[in-house]
């Protein structure tokens, strides 16, 4: 069996958490909360200095540890239950029109997204909306089946691009439900078919499904289901198990026609369209819902500067969102759950500033000189381990495993430059503009840079432990005792391993830009090269690696290649050398590429890796598509 991506666990319709499952969330929720409880008690009871302004200082520290006792509480409630359903299958009577905006993206970025969109079931019709009045474009809708639609005036970037689509479907009666793909998220053969029913329902305005990621390796891949399968396998299934409205997230999404038009169209108040579309609509009694089911597999962030890019612009917007919309006041129509869900969504992108908080107290408690524990350091660590092991054990168990703290700490770093950014824009309030995240590949291949404000903050860290080390042992003026250093500079050291992790990662080879535009996947099948038969090595969009006999094929040309279950497609030889897996000369390595502007190969390689025929490949089970698969060919 090949290893295979998490998100292909979930191509099959919604099931409910296994018993398992949920009881050991409900354990993990529960003992978080209490060992962190009981872990400020003992700190309290037993700690504590007497009186004095050394009791204040450690009042101080407390509180700060008990900051996160609150949040713990309301995720265990919140999370409690993620159980979500799907809807009566329908034989759908809705005129679909799939929409799929576009900018500046390369071919092999698009292209796999419009050839899948144009072959779903049940019939429809796929509209690309070019903002890049692309000629090539609207030559490779043309050859793949579908409609090429461009504006006169380029405003409110994907927001605008969507209203002018909208604004020709109601003008010619096309459609009363939007589908909406970005542009590198490509739909599986589900997309409509699964969602569809829920519009059964007329009050129904969002269909939100999963946004899963295919390019293994990616700078915020862990392994699992990335950073972000924890927000679409856990935090919005428990919103459509609570009832309190998910929100559209842009992309891998159904919108009622009728719905978008009562709200005046999609929002272009701010730079996050879908979200305060979704608070528009839910205010007029619209109902949102999630399905949680793989529809469609896009493109995360692969380097460090796309990540921040992308974190940023969401970041910003959320704070648009919170002073436009006024969250931090009750509303009406909004049940306590939604308000928690909706300040407490927004505000996230401000623990960037926690963070420095995290940072901060413990220097200025440090540097103090204050008496802040009476336990011995030995004590402190037992203790304060035990407490950290536990949280973070139950944390995973209540977030159903979509966690590896690993990864989770090296990306928070990212946090304190976005959350600077949030702080920056509340007080200027200046005009934004929406930056489209990067795809494909750059021009020479660099490494990330850590923001400097990460460099300042380890360099401080850093200065100011060794200088209570050296205080501790008595080699400079220190008027801490080793107990009270140890409560401070235990949260210190914690600081300085997220950063350390962090900038690894930022600096890491793997997270470099790459020359290709295309994600490749390794996988192993039999195919014929001009009737020459081989093995395929790799694939991706724009041309696969092939092993065949040596001699066999020409050095340069075009050749036609027949992959299992689909028709020849005519390739170009970029390259041919020799077999390093084959010492003995019998075999050679070819690399074949799509010759320049030649369409139909570019959506037959796409249909073949994501809607890939049955028995293409062995050891890959049925239904499952070859990016399914985790192997990444080396670049």
């Amino acid at each position: 069996m090949l290893p295979l991506a998490d998100w292909t666990n979930q191509l099959g319709p919604p099931v409910p958490e296994s018993a398992r499952s949920k009881r050991l969330a409900h354990v993990g929720g529960i003992a978080s909360v209490v060992v962190l409880m009981a872990y400020l008690w003992w700190r309290i009871s037993f700690t504590l200095p007497v009186g004095g302004s050394n009791l204040l200082v450690a009042w101080l520290l407390v509180s700060f540890e008990a900051i996160p006792l609150a949040g713990l509480v309301l995720k265990t409630i919140a999370l409690w239950n993620i159980n979500s359903g799907a809807p009566e299958p329908v034989d759908s009577e809705h005129r679909i029109v799939l929409m799929i905006p576009t900018y500046n993206e390369p071919v092999e970025v698009i292209a796999p997204t419009i050839a899948a969109a144009c072959d779903l079931d049940p019939p429809h019709a796929t509209w690309v909306l070019d903002d890049g009045d692309r000629p090539w474009v609207a030559e490779l809708c043309a050859q793949l089946g579908a409609r090429y639609v461009c504006r006169p005036v380029h405003d409110y970037a994907k927001a605008g691009n969507m209203n002018h689509a909208l604004a020709i479907l109601v003008s010619e009666d096309a459609g009363d439900v939007i589908a909406v793909l970005d542009c590198d998220h490509v739909p599986l053969p589900t997309f409509l078919t699964a969602p569809i029913g829920w519009f059964n329902d007329e009050r129904v305005a969002i269909v939100q499904g999963p946004q899963a990621f295919f390019n293994t390796g990616a700078f915020d891949d862990d392994g699992y289901s990335g950073e972000q399968g924890l927000f679409f396998n856990v935090l919005m299934p428990a919103r459509q198990a609570a009832g309190v409205g998910p929100f559209w997230c842009g992309s891998t999404a159904l919108v009622r026609v009728s719905a978008l038009r009562d709200v005046g169209g999609v929002a272009t108040e701010t730079i996050t369209e879908d979200m305060h579309t979704t608070i528009k609509l839910q205010r007029l009694g619209w109902r949102t819902v999630y399905h949680h089911q793989t529809l469609a597999v896009g493109l995360a962030p692969a380097t460090p500067d796309q990540y921040l890019l992308q974190r940023r612009r969401w970041g910003m917007g959320a704070m648009q969102i919170l002073v436009t919309e006024r969250l931090w006041a009750a509303k009406r129509w909004m049940s306590w759950r939604n308000y928690y869900e909706y300040l407490s969504g927004t505000l996230w992108w401000l623990e960037g500033v926690a963070t420095l908080a995290v940072f901060a107290v413990p220097i200025a408690v440090l540097l103090s000189g204050a008496q802040t524990s009476t336990a011995s350091p030995a004590a402190f660590a037992v203790v304060f381990s035990a407490m950290f092991a536990i949280r973070l054990w139950g944390a995973k168990r209540l977030m159903r495993g979509h966690i590896r703290w690993s990864t989770a700490f090296a990306l928070r770093v990212f946090r304190v430059p976005v959350g600077m950014a949030c702080i920056w824009w509340l007080f200027t309030k200046k005009s934004l503009q929406f930056e489209v995240t990067p795809k494909g590949g750059s021009g020479e291949r660099l490494r990330g840079r850590a923001p400097p404000v990460l460099w300042l903050l380890f360099t401080t860290s850093t200065l100011v432990l060794c200088y209570a080390i050296a205080g501790v042992l008595n080699f400079v003026p220190w008027s801490t005792d080793a107990g009270s250093t140890m409560a401070s500079a235990i949260w210190l050291a914690m600081v300085g391993g997220v950063l350390i992790a962090g900038t690894m990662r930022i600096r890491h080879a793997q997270f470099a830009t790459s020359r290709r535009n295309a994600h490749r996947v390794a996988v192993h099948t039999s195919v014929t090269v001009d009737g020459i038969a081989g093995e395929l090595l790799d694939v991706s969009v724009g041309g696969v690696g092939v092993r065949l006999p040596t001699g066999f094929v020409p050095a340069s040309g075009i050749v036609e290649l027949e992959l299992p279950g689909a028709a020849p497609i005519k390739l170009e030889i970029a390259r041919i050398s020799i077999d390093r897996a084959n010492f003995n000369g019998s075999h050679e390595f070819a690399s074949l590429r799509v010759a320049e502007c030649d369409w139909a190969a570019y959506g037959a390689l796409a249909l073949w890796m994501f809607h890939t025929p049955p028995r293409a490949v062995p050891g890959l089970p049925a239904g499952v598509p070859v990016v399914g698969c985790r192997l990444t060919a080396p670049s």
